[in-house]
C-alpha cells in the first residue's frame, strides 16, 4: 500500500518541490502537501500522476487498489497496452513524456508506390510541385527543400510501375518540374554544383513529357548555374539549344532571351547581349499568357515577371535609362509571393536612384531592401545587398553605405 510518506520520498529523491512538481501535475502544492502527510486519501489516480512525474514511487499501480477491484485487474495484453497508452499521454499533457525516436515514430509510415500508376498520383505529383513552388517563391528556405525532397522521392519510385504512355509523359513533366524548383533552391542556397546535378537530372525528366516550355526553363535554370560558376559563354550555349526547339511558346522565349542576354554581359559581349534584348522584346510582342502551362503562371507569365527579366540584363548591360523604366515597371507589378525577384529589382533601382542624382529616394530604396531582406534565406539577393552597398560607396555616399553594412551584419 503506497502511503503519503512513499510518495514524499519520492518527490525528494527527484529533488523537486512541491510546487514544481505540482506545476508538473497541474495539482496544487497546498494539497499535495495535505496528501504526503496523510490528511487526504491516497488515491490510484494520485498515484498514477506520481509516478508520471517521478517514475516508481513504490509499489505498483494496482497495489494501491483491491486485489479483486476489476478497475485494476491485469486484463488483456490490448487492456496493458491500452493504460500504458494512457499513462504515456497523461505524461505528455504536463510536458514530461519521454516518447520515443522520431525515427521509430516514422517507421512503416512511408508508403510503397502502387502497382500500376494511375492520373491520381500524377495529380498529387503535380500538386506537390504547385504547393513547393509557392512557398520556395515566397520565402524559400530549408523547411520548403526537405518537402520537395520528400516529395520527389517518392514521385520517382512510380517510374518502373506499368503505367500508360500519356500518363508516363505526364508524370515525368511533374517530376521535372518539382525537381527544377528542388535545383532552384539548391542553387539559391550557393551549392552550385550540387544544384546542376539536380537541374540536369531535371532536364531530363522534362524532356521527356509533352511540356516543351518547361524543358525550356529547365535549361535556363541550368544557364544561370553554369554562367554563376564562372562559365557565362557555357550559359548562352544551353539557352541556344533550348531556343532551337521551334515549340517554346513566346513567352518562354522572351525570358530565356533576357537571360541570355544577362550571360553575354556577364562574358564581355554587350552588342550581343543587345541583341538578345531586341529579340525578348519582339517574342513579348507575340507572346499569349493564355496558353501558358499552370506552373508559368507563377514564374514565366506571372505580372512583373518579363520586366524584372530584362531589367536585370540591361542594368547588367549598362544601359541605366531602360533597366530603370523595367525595374521600376516590376516593382509596381510582382506581388508579394515574388519577394526575392522583387528584392533584386530593388537592390539595383535604389543605385540607379542614386546615380542620376535622386539621392533621398535611392537612399529609401536601399534601407527598405535591406528591411525586407531580413528574413529572407538567398544566397543572390545577400550578393545583391552588398552589390548595392558597392554601388552606393562609389557614388560617394560613403555614411550610407556605412549604415547598410551595419544594418546588414546586425539583421
Amino acid at each position: 500500500m503506497v502511503v503519503g510518506e512513499d510518495l514524499r520520498a519520492a518527490r525528494l529523491r527527484a529533488g523537486l518541490s512541491l510546487g514544481q512538481l505540482g506545476l508538473r501535475m497541474g495539482v496544487s502544492a497546498g494539497h499535495l502537501s495535505r496528501v504526503e502527510r496523510g490528511d487526504r486519501e491516497v488515491t490510484p489516480a494520485l498515484v498514477r500522476h506520481y509516478e508520471v512525474a517521478l517514475g516508481p514511487v513504490g509499489l505498483p499501480l494496482a497495489a494501491n487498489g483491491s486485489a479483486d477491484d476489476p478497475a485494476w485487474e491485469m486484463g488483456t495484453v490490448d487492456d496493458m497496452k491500452r493504460r500504458g497508452l494512457l499513462s504515456v499521454i497523461a505524461a505528455a499533457s504536463v510536458g514530461v513524456a519521454t516518447g520515443e525516436p522520431v525515427t521509430r515514430l516514422l517507421d512503416g509510415l512511408a508508403t510503397d508506390p502502387p502497382t500500376r500508376v494511375g492520373l491520381p498520383e500524377v495529380r498529387a505529383v503535380e500538386a506537390a510541385a504547385d504547393l513547393y513552388m509557392r512557398m520556395d517563391l515566397a520565402r524559400g528556405g530549408d523547411a520548403a527543400i526537405a518537402m520537395a525532397r520528400g516529395s520527389l522521392e517518392w514521385a520517382v519510385k512510380l517510374h518502373d510501375r506499368p503505367m500508360t504512355e500519356p500518363t508516363r509523359e505526364r508524370l515525368c513533366s511533374a517530376i521535372g518540374l518539382l525537381a527544377d524548383r528542388l535545383g532552384w533552391a539548391t542553387y539559391d542556397q550557393g551549392r552550385l554544383e550540387r544544384a546542376a546535378r539536380i537541374l540536369t537530372f531535371a532536364l531530363d525528366s522534362a524532356a521527356r513529357g509533352g511540356d516543351r516550355d518547361l524543358r525550356a526553363h529547365a535549361m535556363l535554370d541550368l544557364s544561370v548555374s553554369f554562367a554563376d560558376l564562372g562559365r557565362p559563354r557555357d550559359g548562352v550555349e544551353i539557352l541556344r539549344l533550348a531556343l532551337g526547339d521551334e515549340r517554346v511558346s513566346s513567352a518562354e522565349r522572351a525570358n530565356v532571351h533576357a537571360v541570355a542576354a544577362r550571360h553575354c554581359a556577364a562574358a564581355g559581349d554587350l552588342t550581343a547581349g543587345l541583341r538578345h534584348i531586341g529579340l525578348a522584346e519582339e517574342a513579348l510582342a507575340r507572346a499569349e499568357p493564355a496558353v501558358a502551362p499552370d506552373w508559368a503562371r507563377h514564374i514565366t507569365v506571372s505580372p512583373g515577371h518579363h520586366d524584372s527579366a530584362l531589367g536585370l540584363a540591361l542594368f547588367q548591360l549598362g544601359d541605366d535609362a531602360r533597366a530603370r523604366d523595367r525595374l521600376a515597371a516590376a516593382l509596381e507589378r510582382l506581388g508579394e509571393s515574388r519577394t526575392r525577384t522583387g528584392l533584386r529589382c530593388l537592390t539595383r533601382l535604389a543605385v540607379l536612384r542614386i546615380r542620376e542624382g535622386d539621392r533621398d529616394t535611392g537612399a529609401e530604396q536601399a534601407r527598405r531592401a535591406v528591411a525586407l531582406a531580413a528574413d529572407v534565406r538567398s544566397i543572390r539577393v545577400a550578393g545583391d545587398l552588398r552589390t548595392m552597398i558597392d554601388g552606393v560607396r562609389q557614388c560617394g555616399m560613403t555614411e550610407l553605405a556605412r549604415e547598410l553594412t551595419h544594418s546588414l551584419t546586425a539583421a
